[in-house]
């Protein structure tokens, strides 16, 4: 049986809002020594010019700007989706590591030390 004030819930109960989908598009710009990095943009406009970690740190940025809810991540050769994020916030805390003792894998995000504090704690 369908209710007519809750379309797609038997029981009554009105359905959560589904939270807005972001899209970003990543394209690679350099190869260096310490591997790809990539610009991003969201809505055709640039929102980081150069990273090695494009998704993650565009999770970041979102937040920064206030947004929430998921991400598609596109590129330019694949009609569609490159990666599916459902929780641009949770994202955001999580990086990519990789160094010569370990391959990539998905560790919690710690941002270095800004420069002006690095120099504060070494005096």
């Amino acid at each position: 049986m369908h209710n007519e004030t809750s379309p797609g819930r038997e029981d009554g109960e009105a359905m959560s809002p589904v939270a807005p989908t972001t899209k970003i598009v990543i394209k690679p710009i350099c190869l260096d020594k310490r591997g790809r990095n990539y610009s991003v943009s969201l809505e055709g406009r640039p929102l980081i010019a150069k990273t090695r970690n494009p998704t993650a740190d565009a999770c970041r940025s979102l937040v920064a700007l206030g947004l929430s809810g998921g991400l598609e991540v596109w590129d330019d050769e694949r009609p569609f989706p490159r990666l599916i994020i459902p929780d641009i916030s949770k994202a955001a805390k999580l990086t990519v590591a990789e160094n010569a003792a370990h391959g990539p894998r998905i560790v919690p995000y710690q941002p270095f030390p800004s420069s002006a504090s690095a120099t504060e704690a070494a005096t």
